[in-house]
């Protein structure tokens, strides 16, 4: 029996599977369809010469085993503010002295706002070893870019996908610990479970609207900055074969690098 790779949008049989795999405060309604659809759920199917299938990045119908899933989103921001971290630096100069210091600095924003996206990215990490992960992501992946190219005009100039951060075994995040606790002592976690996907968008009402020197932030919260979780690793290598980089952009909730690329510059992964 041949067993097949395809993808089609996520149904509503599919979503007690797709949302065990994603974290908490991730999106998991069904988008709203027709020719007003803002963006478009995706998930790769594992089935067999008997169930049949779809070539992929077609449509297709149910059936099928799924192993991972992402969203597609046409411009981010534009009716509810998204916020990052922008990752720069000033420098201190004293010349007489002959001392200069270069610090690194963290300043709230909402730099990419319009962007295209790629979010929510998640799979079956108990059902794929890494090789596995690796191929069905790339397929996911390639057919969420040849969708995004298909439709060109209805995306934006730049694409951006969110990298999750590092977390210690107990979920907690350390650049979360060194910074966001101190304007908002509520649990991260809590917050996400009561707003969903908009509640960083709450949060950052309370943050800092000046730059924050990272010096001023623990070591854990420091060396977190930019640093991609273990786990996610397989992806953050697809997304540089598809020509995505970081931009020095980070997430305010555990400081996990935003990739992003021109769009037009986007090309396919290769598993």
């Amino acid at each position: 029996m041949t067993r097949t790779l395809w993808v089609r949008e996520v149904q509503t049989q599919d979503l007690p599977l797709v949302s065990a795999w994603l974290t908490p405060g991730m999106d998991t309604a069904l988008p709203a369809g027709g020719a007003e659809a803002t963006e478009q759920w995706l998930v790769a199917v594992r089935s067999d010469d008997k169930t049949g299938g779809a070539e992929t990045g077609g449509h297709g119908g149910g059936g099928g085993q799924p192993l991972a899933c992402l969203r597609l989103r046409r411009a981010i921001g534009l009716d509810l503010p998204r916020h990052w971290y922008h990752v720069g630096c000033v420098v201190h100069a004293a010349a007489e002295l002959g001392l200069v210091h270069r610090l690194h600095t963290l300043q709230l924003g909402n730099d990419l706002t319009g962007a295209s996206e790629i979010a929510d990215v998640a799979w079956d990490r108990a059902a794929l070893d890494l090789p596995a992960s690796a191929t069905v992501l790339s397929q996911l992946l390639g057919s969420a870019l040849q969708r995004l190219a298909s439709d060109r005009p209805g995306h934006a100039a730049r694409l951006i996908v969110e990298l999750p951060g590092l977390r210690t075994a107990e979920g907690q995040s350390p650049f979360w610990q060194g910074l966001g606790r101190h304007f908002y002592d509520g649990d991260p976690a809590v917050a996400a479970l009561k707003f969903g996907p908009a509640w960083r968008s709450h949060v950052a009402a309370l943050l800092p609207r000046q730059p924050v020197y990272t010096d001023f932030l623990c070591d854990a919260a420091q060396s977190a900055v930019a640093q991609v979780d273990p786990a996610a690793r397989v992806l953050m290598d697809l997304l540089w074969q598809a020509g995505l980089r970081y931009a020095h952009h980070v997430c305010i909730d555990d400081g996990g690098p935003v990739f992003e690329c021109a769009t037009d510059l986007v090309v396919a992964p290769v598993a």
